[in-house]
């Protein structure tokens, strides 16, 4: 779900911060803090201090750059890889994410087929379907203990106009060939499967519910063993073209190679080639404090799925591996400028309410339930609302703007720049998102006040469907 890249904490967990359940002149405090690195603690390692030549240097140490990592070691194992991560590796939408494993590329699959026909969308969705089972099998293969659960996902209604959305993703689904026939859900058999009052209909998706911090870290280790230096705390500060190759600098030293790729998604825009391909928005979240046996008995749950309900601004819940509740989502918004800075909008009181509203409306029965954890952080997104991967044609490499669906993508779009890197010429890097016509942002103030006029636009729509019925994104 929502991919949300973090800016630098610049405090842990416990030193010093408020305990879970503290009272504050007599009122609850939930910690505005990101629930998934207290799951494992990272120390993040030492910066780079001396100069390296190498055959590839990346820029940024999340899902995308240790999956092209992990895919150029497996095919080449004598490559030397370098990866620069200003913090730890996995520290932003890697490792902050909602965790739900799904095959969704950008914003939705009406999206997809709208904007690139119905045979490239089923390609893309074939790639990514096949990575979310590879995923399982990595997980497996390497004893990375992610919190891998195969449960698969509900898409959920809570009204008409929410309903004929589904119809229309199952009528896609159709039309791209899918073998099996999907089963709308009424009310009485949806409420079955997730006993919520709120849900009116609903379909299963194939998918899966992880820890994404626990995979990031599980993930790092295993290309570390594979051979790929990671430098932690090594901010690249300038990239510059030499005789000698792409030149990545940072505080204390020099990485020179021939071979250049950009992976820091929400992050993306403060490298000039990308300034205005690519802009972060703020999504929230909020987590409860463990529900009790007595508690998890009063909703009926019993395989665990989590839901998506339809929409352009959409929400969604799950329960996590300690049996906390989960809920994201909501209005997304855009700063000024890109602001991306933490201290001033990891909290978000207006989001919290939202959410807090979302937790009412599908289990009144724990309404009464307390979030432990409320934070934001940035989800990158792309004008044409999915994935930019591609080549500047120089030996340099991009990818970026998973839109809040990135953690199957990541995976796929490892091998995409796998092929990319080693002049490949195969069926992934023909997909529709690699090297494809990229629209960029107007400057500001034009792209904030276009930001603002659009959110606006798609909360009507999502509130008064009947008034727009034309899909916006």
């Amino acid at each position: 779900m929502v991919d949300v890249e973090p800016v630098r904490m610049l405090h842990s967990t416990t030193n010093g911060h408020r305990g879970v359940g503290e009272a504050i002149g007599g009122q609850y405090e939930p910690k505005h803090e990101i629930y998934w690195r207290e799951t494992e603690h990272v120390a993040p390692g030492a910066p780079l201090s001396e100069d390296v030549t190498c055959d590839l240097a990346i820029i940024g140490g999340g899902y995308t750059a240790m999956w092209t990592a992990f895919f150029l070691k497996q095919a080449d194992p004598s490559m030397d890889i370098h990866i620069l991560e200003a913090d730890y590796a996995g520290v932003g939408a890697s490792g902050h994410n909602d965790g739900f494993v799904t095959p969704t590329i950008g914003h939705s699959m009406a999206a997809l087929v709208h904007r690139f026909g119905a045979e490239q969308a089923k390609l893309a969705y074939t790639v990514v379907g096949k990575s979310m089972l590879e995923l399982d099998r990595f997980c497996k293969k390497y004893s990375v203990n992610a919190e891998f659960e195969r449960t698969g996902y509900y898409q959920v209604a809570t009204n008409p106009a929410q309903r004929r959305l589904l119809e229309h993703d199952i009528e896609l689904t159709e039309r791209l060939g899918a073998q099996s026939a999907i089963e709308l859900l009424d009310a009485v058999e949806a409420r079955a499967r997730i006993g919520s009052p709120a849900i009116t209909a609903a379909f299963k998706v194939g998918g899966a519910l992880i820890n994404p911090h626990r995979l990031a870290r599980g993930l790092h280790r295993v290309v570390t063993e594979l051979g790929v230096h990671v430098h932690e705390s090594t901010r690249v500060v300038d990239v510059e073209r030499t005789a000698q190759g792409h030149v990545a600098k940072t505080p204390h030293a020099r990485v020179t190679a021939p071979n250049l790729l950009y992976a820091t998604n929400a992050y993306q825009h403060q490298f000039a080639p990308f300034r205005r391909k690519v802009v972060p928005v703020w999504s929230y979240a909020a987590v409860t404090e463990p529900l009790t046996d007595r508690q998890l008995a009063q909703v009926h749950w019993p395989e665990r799925e989590g839901f998506v309900e339809a929409g352009n601004f959409i929400v969604f819940g799950r329960l996590t591996a300690e049996n906390r509740l989960l809920f994201g989502g909501g209005r997304a918004n855009y700063e000024f400028g890109r602001n991306m800075d933490e201290q001033r909008y990891i909290d978000n009181p207006k989001a919290t309410a939202t959410l807090r509203g979302v937790l009412n409306r599908y289990f009144p029965q724990w309404r009464d339930v307390r979030f432990s954890h409320t934070y934001g952080g940035c989800v990158a997104i792309t004008r044409e609302i999915v994935p930019h991967v591609g080549t500047l044609g120089d030996g340099r490499f991009y990818a970026h703007g998973y839109c809040g669906n990135g953690i199957a993508v990541t995976h796929s779009v490892g091998k995409v720049l796998r092929d990319l890197i080693l002049r490949r010429d195969t069926t992934y890097t023909k997909l529709l998102f690699v090297n494809g016509k990229e629209l960029p942002f107007p400057p500001e103030p034009l792209s904030y006040i276009g930001a603002k006029g659009l959110t606006s636009l798609l909360a009507a729509q999502d509130r008064f469907p009947g008034l727009i019925r034309r899909q916006l994104i």
